[in-house]
């Protein structure tokens, strides 16, 4: 019989989602962080309370989930949650961790309430593609609609013997039905969610591990969050991480509540706090009436199998809804690419800096548009946020104090330098209110040739002289940074070391236009996996929201490393030049080589529709073994490239995403197989 509550205003409920910046293997902070938004939401008035996946140890604890003791302090923190849970009567916790069955290790979403476990939920698709490496770690559950009881050490002292483990979903005591979903499953052909719609499930939690790459959030939320309730109905709650949990992605959080296609609460990607929950009372009758009008969702309910039940004793409902105001539908505005990477390097860069307890940043500032681009990153890290914590203490508001406080450059200039330069890496500097400095190298690397037998020659035939030589300059200057970095604040009276930044692109290391072990050698580097093309847009999206006012000249600039002698004290040496290809030409290539995963001669053949207007098929064909056979002698110099923060797919970083051998043969069949092409194509003519 229905109640005359339900009859006047529906069945309400009030839901929470939330963001939590975990670490991976920080078990006590990562507690602390998950019960803050529990009693968050609790105080809120929320009911059920989502985190993100495997937010118990941290979702990056990568072969960390080999070791048994990562198993042991995960239990260990979920007895204290359950715990904790007693003081929060009624409050659907739903947590994440590694937790093994028989002989396999599950990645599983743990669900409890009022001192007892309810259910585990183990993930039925694990994520292997893209940086995803889950089958390494976790089995996926095979049995479809299958739960099956798993035993509880006792030496961890829960009340109880067994926790349901499987297939399935739960129901509370007022009847509110509530299914899982985890991550990589939402991207599938055939989503558990599908199957949970059809049983009739009002609310589909998906714990989510989901990090940020330019343009995917959008499609995240869009297309998937608000997808999958538009075509089903339902309430779907979504969490993700937010921050930088020890690795080189960063989790862009953007945690959500939808129902029917709009969505109702929302967790903006970019803020640094700990902790974020966010929460909206919802009428569950809105999704009984909008999947009734879908006929033939009707239909295939009826054909659909029963899943597995798991009962619990909580009520979940509001039970006195009169005069509550109903959560309503919001918009968000998505960022455009250019403005994430605005925000997400800069966070990354935050983040690692106050987890790694340093002090600041020393950049090697050169005047150029990749080291300007870097040190830009920094400045806007502090206007994004202006009260956080660092060294113990509040930073200060002004983001120009800050980066005063935080951002130290160097202009290592030599007699190869020009003043341009000179004079836009310090404009710069006092533009964004960094700590500046300019030195000569000139000196250290006389020293250095005053060890061989001989002096090397710039103009020499042999070039192995002049390539010496420009290297010995760029390997100098990693070594002063270093030196910098560790005694810049000694000067300063401060205590602490500097992280020494990199400023390499990702075009440059695809085609090895770095000197192994110079300046791209570095703690961290925010643009490694960012392209020429973009960073470029960056500094004129940054040009036109800021008056700096030097900015200008370093767009306006022809990139150049400045490693040959000057004629006329101007510059004689640019990079495009020396490489043979346009930075806009090598983002061609990046992109046809990964994603796309295109070989010499598919790039060929792609080429040819897309430079046909501006070369001829032999260019076409010269410019793309120019790429190959830069590409295969520098491979190697990927291995020990500086960790950068993984933004785009296109990325070649050696260690997640792009695994490729470092030894490479000729590709003479490959090029032979394009100037067939050529031939062919030409005689056609």
């Amino acid at each position: 019989m229905l109640s005359s509550s339900r009859l006047k205003t529906g069945r309400i409920i009030n839901l929470a989602v939330c963001t939590v910046n975990q670490w991976a293997l920080d078990f006590t902070g990562n507690k602390e962080r998950i019960l803050k938004t529990c009693r968050d939401a609790y105080e809120k008035g929320s009911k059920i309370r989502l985190g993100p996946e495997l937010e118990i140890p941290g979702y990056n604890c990568l072969d960390h989930f080999h070791e048994l003791d990562t198993e042991l302090h995960s239990w260990e923190i979920l007895k204290e949650i359950v715990d904790e849970s007693i003081k929060m009567p009624d409050l659907l916790i739903i947590t994440g961790m590694p937790i093994r069955y028989r002989l396999g290790l599950y990645n599983c979403m743990v669900s409890l309430a009022n001192g007892r476990l309810i259910f585990v939920y183990p993930k039925t698709v694990l994520a292997n593609d893209d940086i995803y490496r889950e089958g390494r770690w976790f089995v996926s559950w095979v049995h479809k609609n299958k739960i099956v009881d798993l035993k509880l050490n006792p030496d961890f002292g829960f009340s109880q013997e067994t926790v349901p483990f499987g297939n399935g979903f739960i129901e509370s005591k007022d009847g509110v039905k509530i299914g899982f979903e985890m991550c990589e499953e939402m991207w599938t052909a055939r989503s558990p969610s599908n199957d949970l719609a059809l049983q009739g499930v009002e609310i589909i939690c998906n714990s989510s591990g989901s990090h940020h790459v330019l343009g995917k959030s959008y499609k995240r939320i869009k297309q998937l969050v608000l997808g999958i309730t538009s075509k089903l109905g339902g309430v779907y709650m979504y969490s993700n991480h937010r921050g930088m949990d020890g690795e080189r992605v960063y989790f862009d959080g953007m945690s959500s509540i939808a129902q029917n296609n709009d969505l109702y609460a929302h967790i903006p990607q970019f803020d640094l706090e700990d902790t974020c929950t966010k929460n909206c009372l919802i009428n569950l009758d809105k999704t009984t009436v909008y999947r009734g009008n879908i006929a033939s969702t009707c239909q295939e309910s009826s054909r659909s199998g029963d899943m597995p039940i798991v009962n619990f004793d909580a009520i979940l409902l509001n039970s006195n809804t009169i005069n509550q105001q109903l959560s309503l539908p919001i918009e968000v505005k998505p960022l455009s690419d250019v403005e994430e990477l605005c925000h997400a390097p800069a966070a990354w860069m935050w983040h690692y800096l106050r987890r790694s307890k340093q002090s600041g940043f020393f950049l090697p500032l050169s005047g150029g548009q990749d080291s300007s681009s870097v040190a830009l990153m920094v400045r806007l890290m502090y206007s994004n946020d202006p009260a956080y914590f660092l060294e113990g203490k509040k930073v200060n508001s002004d983001p120009s104090l800050l980066c005063k406080q935080i951002l130290f450059t160097c202009y290592m200039g030599s007699k190869n330098s020009s003043q341009m330069t000179r004079d836009l890496a310090a404009g710069l500097a006092k533009d964004i209110n960094a700590n500046h400095s300019n030195i000569v190298i000139d000196s250290i690397v006389d020293s250095c040739l005053q060890t061989l037998n001989f002096t090397p020659q710039y103009e020499s035939p042999d070039k192995r002289e002049g390539i010496a030589l420009q290297n010995l300059q760029a390997r100098t200057r990693m070594l002063l940074a270093y030196l910098h970095a560790q005694t810049d604040l000694i000067t300063q009276g401060r205590t602490g070391n500097l992280l020494v930044l990199g400023a390499s692109n990702v075009d440059e290391s695809l085609v090895g236009y770095v000197t192994k072990y110079d300046c791209s050698s570095a703690d961290l580097n925010p643009i490694g996996a960012i392209s020429k093309h973009d960073i470029r847009k960056f500094l004129q999206y940054v040009n036109s929201t800021h008056k700096f006012v030097h900015l200008q000249g370093i767009i306006d600039s022809i990139p150049t490393a400045e490693l040959r002698p000057l004629k006329n004290g101007q510059i004689v040496q640019t990079d495009e030049e020396d490489i043979g290809l346009t930075y806009n030409e090598l983002s061609e290539f990046g992109k046809l080589r990964k994603p796309e995963n295109l070989g010499p001669v598919g790039i060929f053949k792609n080429l040819l529709n897309f430079w046909n207007e501006k070369y001829n098929n032999e260019q076409i064909a010269q410019k793309v073994e120019i790429f190959f056979r830069r590409y295969t002698i520098n491979r190697h110099k990927a291995t020990i490239a500086t960790p950068a923060y993984h933004a785009n797919t296109y990325s070649n970083d050696d260690h997640r995403n792009d695994h490729r051998p470092f030894l490479y043969p000729d590709f003479t069949h490959q090029f032979n197989k394009i100037r067939e092409f050529v031939k062919e194509l030409n005689f056609k003519k």
